[in-house]
């Protein structure tokens, strides 16, 4: 019996959320994974996964890119992969030029989103992203497949030369469970006693947010909107799930920090995301740009209509009047009306609820997406 070709998944500090991915496509191919983080070693080793961590820096300088090629290069000169498949901004660039100074057979990338670095426009930002795009289409040159999250950000990658779009393809994110993030696993009883750990009275409209928070986010407009319908709507109860990153330039200060927790729910980080978005009436994500927002496609799955703004990645998820609504972003006004649409309907509620979870189940689904990564793993590896 032929072995099973191996393909080497790399990322960043976060490389576990692809663990349930590699778990389906291991019945087809011999999975292992590498990440930036030597902590999360034990949660491969739990799956039954090979994991190799290597040194990789947040910030961008060129002696700790140079670290991060360097790294990369002897990882793939000592493991030999049939196929290295590599995730996120820097081990999307330096991960695949390693992989083809090192002559592994096979090589592609899948952008998770183009994020500040195409929305920013002030003078560092601008400096990074004209030393940036270079670097990214010789990567997207010397590899065979390149996969976007969104159709967006796969067509500004073409209308700019950075990949050539023979090479170019979308398969909408990483997947979601939806047997895991489902209301089938939430009993009443367990929704009902998570609301009043929390302080949530049974009679509140629940608006939930997931995110790491940052402006970007769009973390202020939606404390403005709760700020704003404390008086026309006290019984709307907006929640923000998510620790404050203080690594990014335009992190929160001191005030909006404060602002924040004064007006509205702050649980900061969480492992029970499920439960919460199964207690929640709403999803909400007032984001300025994603590649294909994990929590969008997890509120989907547990039944949500959701609000979002109409921006790359977000509209891969919402379509407006369908399951949700699609608004501008950098709008309180907007998401403060949208909110107002949905809390103040119940059966609107249930209409766009019911079509969130069945595009999660026909569009997201993992299988669906494993699938999608399965063909390209096998026409790559063919060639």
């Amino acid at each position: 019996m032929a072995e099973k070709p191996r393909v080497l998944i790399v990322a960043g500090p976060d490389v576990d959320a692809r663990i349930e991915l590699m778990k389906l496509l291991s019945s087809e191919f011999t999975m292992e994974a590498a990440g930036s983080s030597a902590e999360i070693a034990p949660k491969f080793e739990k799956a039954g996964f090979p994991y190799y961590s290597y040194g990789m820096e947040r910030t961008a300088t060129p002696l700790s890119d140079f670290k991060t090629y360097k790294n990369l290069a002897e990882l793939f000169a000592r493991v030999r992969p049939d196929l290295v498949h590599t995730f996120d901004t820097k081990p999307c660039v330096w991960g695949r030029l390693a992989a083809a100074s090192t002559g592994i057979p096979a090589v592609m990338g899948t952008i998770t989103g183009l994020g500040a670095l195409f929305t920013d426009t002030d003078l560092k930002t601008r400096i990074i992203r004209t030393l940036y795009t270079p670097l990214q289409k010789r990567a997207c040159r010397v590899s065979q497949a390149t996969i976007f999250y969104n159709h967006d950000d796969m067509n500004t990658f073409i209308r700019m030369g950075v990949v050539p779009q023979a090479k170019a393809s979308v398969i909408p994110g990483s997947g979601v469970q939806t047997d895991r993030f489902s209301t089938d696993n939430f009993a009443p009883e367990e929704r009902a006693k998570l609301r009043s750990e929390i302080g949530i009275q049974p009679d509140e409209i629940v608006v939930t947010m997931v995110t790491r928070v940052y402006r970007a986010k769009g973390v202020m407009e939606y404390v403005e909107a709760a700020e704003r319908m404390k008086k026309t709507h006290p019984r709307v109860r907006f929640v923000l799930v998510g620790g404050l990153d203080n690594e990014v330039a335009d992190r929160l200060n001191d005030t909006e920090a404060e602002r924040m927790k004064q007006a509205l729910t702050w649980l900061g980080s969480r492992k029970d995301v499920a439960a919460l978005l199964s207690i929640s009436h709403i999803g909400a994500l007032p984001s300025y740009r994603e590649g294909i927002p994990r929590v969008l496609l997890e509120s989907a799955s547990l039944g949500l209509p959701l609000i979002t703004t109409d921006t790359p990645g977000c509209r891969e998820v919402v379509r407006t009047g369908e399951n949700g609504i699609l608004i501008p972003p950098r709008s309180a006004d907007a998401l403060q009306k949208a909110i107002i649409e949905i809390a103040d309907n119940p059966a609107l509620r249930q209409k766009y609820g019911e079509a969130s979870r069945q595009r999660a189940l026909n569009e997201f689904a993992m299988p669906i997406i494993m699938e999608k990564n399965a063909q390209v793993y096998r026409r790559l590896l063919k060639r």
